[in-house]
Protein backbone atom coordinates (compact mmCIF):
# COMPACT_ATOMS: atom_id res chain seq x y z
CA UNK A 1 0.00 0.00 0.00
CA UNK A 2 2.85 2.35 0.84
CA UNK A 3 4.49 1.58 -2.51
CA UNK A 4 1.28 2.42 -4.36
CA UNK A 5 0.92 5.67 -2.40
CA UNK A 6 4.54 6.60 -3.13
CA UNK A 7 4.08 5.92 -6.83
CA UNK A 8 0.92 8.04 -6.93
CA UNK A 9 2.73 10.84 -5.11
CA UNK A 10 5.56 10.79 -7.63
CA UNK A 11 3.13 10.88 -10.53
CA UNK A 12 1.28 13.82 -9.00
CA UNK A 13 4.56 15.64 -8.43
CA UNK A 14 5.65 15.00 -12.02
CA UNK A 15 2.35 16.35 -13.35
CA UNK A 16 2.68 19.43 -11.17
CA UNK A 17 6.21 20.12 -12.40
CA UNK A 18 5.12 19.64 -16.02
CA UNK A 19 2.21 22.02 -15.60
CA UNK A 20 4.42 24.63 -13.97
CA UNK A 21 6.95 24.31 -16.75
CA UNK A 22 4.23 24.80 -19.33
CA UNK A 23 2.85 27.87 -17.56
CA UNK A 24 6.34 29.34 -17.22
CA UNK A 25 6.58 29.54 -21.03
CA UNK A 26 3.41 31.60 -21.33
CA UNK A 27 4.05 35.31 -21.68
CA UNK A 28 0.31 36.07 -21.97
CA UNK A 29 -1.91 35.42 -18.95
CA UNK A 30 -5.15 37.04 -20.12
CA UNK A 31 -6.82 38.93 -22.93
CA UNK A 32 -9.87 41.15 -23.31
CA UNK A 33 -11.40 41.57 -26.78
CA UNK A 34 -13.93 44.19 -27.81
CA UNK A 35 -15.45 45.08 -31.17
CA UNK A 36 -17.30 48.24 -32.10
CA UNK A 37 -18.94 49.84 -35.12
CA UNK A 38 -18.07 53.48 -35.66
CA UNK A 39 -18.90 55.58 -38.74
CA UNK A 40 -19.66 52.39 -40.70
CA UNK A 41 -16.22 51.02 -39.80
CA UNK A 42 -15.53 47.81 -37.84
CA UNK A 43 -12.96 48.12 -35.06
CA UNK A 44 -11.42 45.41 -32.88
CA UNK A 45 -9.46 45.94 -29.69
CA UNK A 46 -7.35 43.15 -28.22
CA UNK A 47 -5.85 43.95 -24.81
CA UNK A 48 -3.26 41.34 -23.74
CA UNK A 49 -2.15 40.84 -20.15
CA UNK A 50 1.58 40.13 -20.28
CA UNK A 51 3.28 37.79 -17.80
CA UNK A 52 6.67 39.50 -17.51
CA UNK A 53 7.42 38.93 -13.83
CA UNK A 54 9.15 41.85 -12.11
CA UNK A 55 10.01 43.53 -15.42
CA UNK A 56 7.83 46.42 -16.51
CA UNK A 57 6.79 47.75 -19.89
CA UNK A 58 7.11 51.49 -20.51
CA UNK A 59 4.04 53.63 -21.11
CA UNK A 60 3.81 54.09 -24.89
CA UNK A 61 0.93 55.06 -27.18
CA UNK A 62 1.99 54.55 -30.79
CA UNK A 63 -0.39 55.41 -33.65
CA UNK A 64 -0.36 53.19 -36.72
CA UNK A 65 -0.06 54.78 -40.18
CA UNK A 66 -3.09 55.85 -42.22
CA UNK A 67 -5.26 55.94 -39.10
CA UNK A 68 -5.30 52.14 -38.98
CA UNK A 69 -5.30 52.22 -35.19
CA UNK A 70 -2.65 52.14 -32.48
CA UNK A 71 -0.37 49.97 -30.36
CA UNK A 72 -0.35 50.79 -26.67
CA UNK A 73 1.89 49.55 -23.83
CA UNK A 74 0.87 50.36 -20.29
CA UNK A 75 0.52 49.07 -16.74
CA UNK A 76 -2.72 48.82 -14.78
CA UNK A 77 -2.77 47.77 -11.13
CA UNK A 78 0.81 46.59 -11.48
CA UNK A 79 0.02 44.39 -14.51
CA UNK A 80 1.78 44.84 -17.86
CA UNK A 81 -0.58 45.15 -20.79
CA UNK A 82 -0.29 45.57 -24.56
CA UNK A 83 -3.36 46.70 -26.49
CA UNK A 84 -3.90 46.93 -30.23
CA UNK A 85 -6.85 48.88 -31.59
CA UNK A 86 -7.38 48.17 -35.30
CA UNK A 87 -9.75 49.56 -37.90
CA UNK A 88 -10.44 46.23 -39.57
CA UNK A 89 -12.54 47.73 -42.36
CA UNK A 90 -9.63 49.84 -43.61
CA UNK A 91 -6.78 47.46 -42.79
CA UNK A 92 -8.36 44.58 -44.69
CA UNK A 93 -8.26 46.70 -47.86
CA UNK A 94 -4.45 46.51 -47.77
CA UNK A 95 -2.90 43.74 -49.92
CA UNK A 96 -1.86 40.79 -47.79
CA UNK A 97 1.27 38.70 -48.20
CA UNK A 98 3.99 37.01 -46.19
CA UNK A 99 4.93 38.57 -42.86
CA UNK A 100 8.11 38.51 -40.81
CA UNK A 101 9.12 39.18 -37.24
CA UNK A 102 11.54 42.03 -36.45
CA UNK A 103 14.44 39.53 -36.64
CA UNK A 104 13.58 38.69 -40.26
CA UNK A 105 12.09 35.22 -39.67
CA UNK A 106 8.57 34.27 -40.70
CA UNK A 107 5.77 34.70 -38.18
CA UNK A 108 5.07 31.44 -36.29
CA UNK A 109 1.50 31.08 -37.55
CA UNK A 110 0.14 29.10 -40.49
CA UNK A 111 -2.59 31.28 -42.01
CA UNK A 112 -3.93 28.39 -44.10
CA UNK A 113 -3.41 30.24 -47.38
CA UNK A 114 -4.68 33.61 -46.22
CA UNK A 115 -2.09 36.37 -46.46
CA UNK A 116 -1.02 38.59 -43.58
CA UNK A 117 -1.15 42.37 -43.49
CA UNK A 118 1.96 43.71 -41.80
CA UNK A 119 1.84 47.23 -40.36
CA UNK A 120 5.08 48.83 -39.12
CA UNK A 121 4.87 50.71 -35.83
CA UNK A 122 6.49 54.13 -36.12
CA UNK A 123 9.28 54.90 -33.68
CA UNK A 124 10.09 51.33 -32.58
CA UNK A 125 11.29 48.12 -34.17
CA UNK A 126 7.82 46.65 -34.03
CA UNK A 127 4.90 45.53 -36.16
CA UNK A 128 1.18 44.84 -35.94
CA UNK A 129 -0.29 41.91 -37.89
CA UNK A 130 -3.77 41.23 -39.24
CA UNK A 131 -5.18 38.34 -41.24
CA UNK A 132 -8.72 37.19 -41.89
CA UNK A 133 -10.16 33.81 -42.88
CA UNK A 134 -13.67 32.34 -42.52
CA UNK A 135 -14.85 35.06 -40.11
CA UNK A 136 -11.83 34.56 -37.85
CA UNK A 137 -9.32 37.37 -37.52
CA UNK A 138 -5.71 36.89 -36.56
CA UNK A 139 -4.38 39.94 -34.73
CA UNK A 140 -0.91 40.22 -33.32
CA UNK A 141 2.10 42.33 -32.53
CA UNK A 142 5.84 42.02 -32.19
CA UNK A 143 8.47 44.40 -30.87
CA UNK A 144 12.14 44.24 -29.94
CA UNK A 145 13.40 44.73 -26.38
CA UNK A 146 16.97 45.86 -25.72
CA UNK A 147 17.40 43.73 -22.60
CA UNK A 148 16.93 40.59 -24.73
CA UNK A 149 19.89 41.37 -27.00
CA UNK A 150 22.33 39.39 -24.89
CA UNK A 151 20.11 36.33 -25.28
CA UNK A 152 20.46 36.55 -29.05
CA UNK A 153 24.22 36.81 -28.79
CA UNK A 154 24.23 33.47 -26.93
CA UNK A 155 21.65 31.46 -28.91
CA UNK A 156 21.54 33.12 -32.35
CA UNK A 157 18.34 33.22 -34.40
CA UNK A 158 15.61 31.06 -32.89
CA UNK A 159 12.01 31.39 -31.75
CA UNK A 160 10.02 29.76 -28.97
CA UNK A 161 6.26 30.14 -29.52
CA UNK A 162 3.99 27.84 -27.50
CA UNK A 163 0.30 27.77 -28.36
CA UNK A 164 -2.23 27.85 -25.55
CA UNK A 165 -5.76 28.93 -24.70
CA UNK A 166 -6.38 31.93 -22.49
CA UNK A 167 -9.62 33.84 -21.85
CA UNK A 168 -11.36 31.61 -24.43
CA UNK A 169 -8.86 32.62 -27.11
CA UNK A 170 -6.27 30.54 -28.96
CA UNK A 171 -2.96 32.37 -28.55
CA UNK A 172 0.50 31.80 -30.03
CA UNK A 173 3.06 33.85 -28.12
CA UNK A 174 6.73 33.79 -27.24
CA UNK A 175 10.24 35.08 -27.81
CA UNK A 176 12.29 35.62 -30.96
CA UNK A 177 16.04 36.18 -31.01
CA UNK A 178 18.87 37.24 -33.30
CA UNK A 179 22.62 37.82 -32.94
CA UNK A 180 21.96 41.36 -34.23
CA UNK A 181 21.15 44.04 -31.66
CA UNK A 182 17.65 45.46 -31.71
CA UNK A 183 16.15 42.27 -33.18
CA UNK A 184 15.29 40.32 -30.03
CA UNK A 185 11.85 40.56 -28.50
CA UNK A 186 8.34 39.26 -27.96
CA UNK A 187 5.53 38.39 -30.36
CA UNK A 188 1.88 37.60 -29.64
CA UNK A 189 -0.86 36.37 -31.99
CA UNK A 190 -4.50 35.77 -31.09
CA UNK A 191 -7.39 34.22 -33.04
CA UNK A 192 -10.67 36.13 -32.75
CA UNK A 193 -13.80 34.41 -34.06
CA UNK A 194 -17.22 35.81 -34.85
CA UNK A 195 -16.27 39.42 -35.53
CA UNK A 196 -19.02 39.84 -38.13
CA UNK A 197 -21.68 37.98 -36.23
CA UNK A 198 -21.05 34.24 -36.64
CA UNK A 199 -20.30 31.84 -33.81
CA UNK A 200 -17.27 33.08 -31.88
CA UNK A 201 -16.36 29.84 -30.11
CA UNK A 202 -12.85 28.67 -29.31
CA UNK A 203 -13.02 25.65 -31.62
CA UNK A 204 -13.67 27.73 -34.73
CA UNK A 205 -10.87 30.15 -33.87
CA UNK A 206 -8.39 27.31 -33.40
CA UNK A 207 -9.20 25.82 -36.81
CA UNK A 208 -8.58 29.03 -38.75
CA UNK A 209 -4.96 29.70 -37.85
CA UNK A 210 -2.49 27.11 -36.60
CA UNK A 211 0.82 27.72 -34.89
CA UNK A 212 3.96 26.53 -36.67
CA UNK A 213 6.10 24.18 -34.62
CA UNK A 214 9.58 25.53 -34.01
CA UNK A 215 12.60 23.26 -34.35
CA UNK A 216 15.36 24.45 -32.04
CA UNK A 217 18.28 22.69 -30.35
CA UNK A 218 17.19 21.87 -26.81
CA UNK A 219 20.27 23.46 -25.28
CA UNK A 220 19.39 26.76 -26.93
CA UNK A 221 15.84 26.62 -25.60
CA UNK A 222 17.11 25.83 -22.09
CA UNK A 223 19.65 28.65 -22.24
CA UNK A 224 17.04 31.09 -23.52
CA UNK A 225 14.71 30.02 -20.71
CA UNK A 226 17.37 30.68 -18.07
CA UNK A 227 18.27 34.07 -19.51
CA UNK A 228 14.62 35.06 -19.79
CA UNK A 229 13.91 34.01 -16.21
CA UNK A 230 16.74 36.24 -15.02
CA UNK A 231 15.22 39.20 -16.87
CA UNK A 232 11.72 38.47 -15.51
CA UNK A 233 13.07 38.26 -11.96
CA UNK A 234 14.82 41.64 -12.20
CA UNK A 235 12.82 44.75 -11.35
CA UNK A 236 13.40 47.05 -14.31
CA UNK A 237 11.64 49.03 -17.01
CA UNK A 238 12.20 47.35 -20.35
CA UNK A 239 13.70 49.42 -23.17
CA UNK A 240 11.87 49.07 -26.50
CA UNK A 241 14.33 49.04 -29.42
CA UNK A 242 13.97 51.94 -31.85
CA UNK A 243 13.31 51.46 -35.53
CA UNK A 244 16.39 51.34 -37.72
Amino acid sequence: MKKIFSLMSLLALALTITACGSDSKKIVSGVVVETRDQNEQKYVVADFEMALGEAELPFLHLPLPNEYGYLRMYRSNGINRVAIDINLTEVLKVPAGQATLPNGTMIPVDTMGAGVIEIPVSGINGKVYVSYNNDVALVGFAFAIKQLDYIGRDVGTIGIFPRFNVSNMSVTAGIFSSPSTGQNGVAVFGNIAGIWGSNGDLASSMEAFQSIEQSNPRWKERLMGKRLLRIKNTQQVLDIAKEK
